[in-house]
């Protein structure tokens, strides 16, 4: 018998991501880090350095999850295909927090610009995708 879930339950998806994307800021503001490329003509918009910005990132990953969720639900009829897009959410952001974690306190170099982990990490949220898919699509088939 398989115990395991190919998915986290919502209310534990969400209080990871939210933990992942704040502790991602608290590492940007206690390094010095500059932030993201993509964020950063936000921050100077508004007004504010870039790890403040945590709770926007949060609203835009909850709209990303509820539209996609919604997609792949009307498109593809997978199961529980909110939790699916959040639980791909929190491995991929959680890999990333990883990596920061490496560089910033372990002086890991191997990989030294954040962007050249958008592939990797694109395949690693990739492929637990499919992996969860076919998980839960067979779940319901039993």
């Amino acid at each position: 018998m398989n115990f395991m879930k190919p998915v986290l339950s919502k209310q534990t998806g969400w209080i990871l991501l939210i933990f992942l994307v704040f502790f991602d800021a608290f590492l940007d503001l206690i390094t010095g880090a500059r932030g993201s490329s993509f964020w950063n003509p936000v921050a100077n918009f508004i007004g504010v350095k870039t790890p403040f910005l945590a709770p926007l990132v949060v609203v835009v990953i909850y709209l990303a999850v509820k539209t996609f969720g919604w997609i792949v639900q009307k498109t593809d009829k997978t199961p529980k295909s909110e939790e699916l897009i959040l639980t791909t959410f929190v491995v991929v952001y959680g890999f990333f927090d990883i990596w920061l974690i490496a560089v910033a306190f372990l002086n890991f170099t191997l990989v030294k610009d954040h962007r050249i982990l958008i592939i990797p990490l694109m395949i690693v949220g990739f492929a637990y995708s499919l992996w969860a898919q076919k998980k839960l699509k067979s779940e319901v088939r039993i």
